[in-house]
């Protein structure tokens, strides 16, 4: 069911006019004409509400524009005199209304137009523009005259103040019936009549112009945009079609998972010691890595201990076990042996994207309410690095002697994963406006809107879940003789956060 509403102006002011030099010197007869008309001021108060909502309109009371009709009266109300040499005068045999007075209807006064015409027009009586676009652009000052007839189906921008009349009976030697219509139909997702900034005093009347449905996602149907000018619309009706949805958001790419710790650790009895290498990843939020692998213990150092393995990073809460590396062989803290790493903290989940709000109107589209980006889950933490073990007796110099040595290191822990990416935005359900005025200077008289539907805003997209974090490495290898000890194995990574989704977009007016 489509919304529809009649405006009908009458504008009578009572105050006295400005004195005399206040109005502009009128030049021509379109000036003459817009002397005997008063106009209404339609500001469009934009509400921003769910997509069934209606838009509200508000009538003001404007002074006229001219005061050419007290001037016939009174000499006090007359404009200065016009001065210059440029441009043709007007005829002023064309200045009474063709609606009125068939004397105009003419080709000294006007061009004319039918949809049913030939392509090959030239705009007079015989042989008219097909196209009512082409006979604007060549009207060149006088009016555009269109039959009834027909359909004429094309998007058009009008770009000077021409006066454009439809409703006449090109069958019937070009009469003009008040309760005609000539029609107009624009293209799908493009706005039928588009009144721009160079047009200012024009007036459209007698036409019945329809905006197709939109077709594409968060396509709007607007049947007249009109820019910030004096412009005039007079026995006109409006219909905009349906609205479509807008486009859901996309799910976000698959997060990176943490690097697994390398099998690079140095064994029992070694000379050259050192702890089990982490895995490292670098994430958008920056680099995930695990805790290095506690040294095997030396025979000249600690009394031998085995050293505790370092801690995964970022470390998120110290006051936690999260992702803190194993205690080494002998130290304080070990029962018997070594200690595995600790596995990595889990990166915090990202928030949820901002929902769709404000639009601004603009003279041919509605432009903003998509949703917001889904904010990124955070990198893991790295798993701890393993303890090492004690150094011994345990060395082999052949022939069954033994002598001390380093004992096995630690494993390295693995990364964390990188967190998930945040789902796009949800775009801006369609619109379905009958017309859109970006001024308070359009006069309206008996013209009709009704609007389709409203599109949805689109649901926001999935965010990615967060990647996997990596495996720790095993300690380094025992001998095989008494009191020799395997190294503990590093810490697993924690995952990714999971990414937060996109956030819903706007829903459109009606």
């Amino acid at each position: 069911m489509r919304a529809t509403e009649r405006t009908s102006s009458k504008a009578v002011s009572n105050a006295s006019p400005p004195p005399s030099g206040g109005a502009q010197a009128e030049i021509g007869a379109p000036s003459r004409r817009a002397a005997r008309r008063r106009r209404l001021g339609i500001p469009f108060l934009w509400t921003l509400p769910a997509a069934s909502a209606v838009v509200a309109l508000q009538l003001v009371g404007c002074w006229p524009l001219s005061y050419s009709e007290d001037c016939e009266d009174d000499a006090r109300y007359c404009p200065p005199a016009a001065t210059g040499t440029g441009g043709n005068a007007p005829d002023p045999t064309c200045d009474p209304d063709p609606t009125q007075d068939a004397s105009t209807v003419t080709e000294r006064c006007a061009v004319f137009a039918s949809a049913a015409a030939a392509s090959d027009g030239d705009g007079t009586k015989a042989r008219p523009y097909a196209s009512l676009a082409e006979a604007i652009a060549n009207a060149n000052g006088k009016r555009v005259l269109a039959c009834s007839s027909g359909v004429f189906e094309e998007r058009v921008t009008v770009k000077a103040p021409v006066e454009v009349i439809g409703g006449f009976d090109c069958a019937a030697n070009w009469t003009w019936s008040e309760q005609a219509r000539s029609a107009l139909e624009g293209p799908a997702d493009e706005v039928a009549l588009t009144l721009a900034e160079d047009a200012g005093g024009v007036k459209v009347q007698s036409f019945t112009i329809r905006a197709a449905d939109a077709t594409k996602p968060g396509g709007s149907s607007i049947g007249v945009a009109v820019a910030d000018i004096e412009a005039e619309l007079v026995r006109v009706d409006v219909i905009a079609g349906d609205a479509r949805d807008g486009a859901p958001g996309e799910t976000s790419a698959a997060a990176q998972d943490g690097a697994s710790a390398p099998a690079d650790v140095s064994h029992a009895c070694v000379i050259a010691v050192y702890g089990g290498l982490p895995g490292k990843t670098t994430c958008d939020d920056g680099e995930t890595s695990g805790g290095v692998g506690g040294l095997g213990g030396k025979p000249e150092a600690d009394e031998g201990r085995g050293q505790n393995g370092q801690t995964g990073t970022p470390q998120v809460d110290p006051s936690t076990e999260d992702g803190v590396g194993g205690v080494g062989h002998g130290q304080s803290g070990a029962s018997i042996d070594c200690r595995s790493g600790e596995p990595g903290a889990r990166g915090a989940a990202g928030g949820a994207g901002t929902g769709g709000s404000d639009t601004t109107l603009q003279l041919a589209s509605i432009v903003g309410g998509d949703g917001g980006k889904g904010v990124n889950g955070a990198r893991g933490q790295g798993g701890g690095g393993g303890g090492g073990a004690k150094a011994g007796q345990f060395c082999s110099l052949g022939g069954g002697s033994f002598t001390e040595g380093a004992g096995a290191s630690g494993g390295g822990g693995g990364a964390g994963g990188c967190g998930g990416r945040g789902g796009s935005g949800g775009k801006a359900g369609g619109s379905s406006i009958a017309i859109v005025s970006l001024g308070t200077q359009l006069a309206l008289t008996d013209v009709t809107v009704a609007v389709g539907k409203a599109g949805n805003g689109g649901a926001g997209g999935d965010g990615s879940p967060g990647g996997a974090g990596g495996t720790g490495a095993d300690g380094g290898d025992r001998v095989t003789a008494s009191g020799s000890i395997e190294g503990c194995p590093g810490g697993k990574g924690g995952a990714g956060g999971d990414g937060g989704p996109g956030g819903g977009g706007r829903g459109g007016h009606a």
